[in-house]
């Protein structure tokens, strides 16, 4: 029975970090798509500005 105690928590300690892991890459995909974002609404503006 103990052991079976520890296996659910092991399982829950796994389950933890790779629903961490998913946010944390997650939020890196967003704060990518933000900086893709802004850097080419800034090189647009620049072109503009250059003609």
């Amino acid at each position: 029975m103990e052991k079976l105690k520890d296996e659910q928590f092991e399982n829950n300690d796994i389950v933890s970090k790779n629903y961490e892991d998913l946010e944390r890459e997650k939020e890196q995909k967003l704060v990518n798509l933000m900086i893709e974002i802004i850097v080419s609404l800034t090189l647009k503006e620049l072109y503009e500005e250059s003609d």
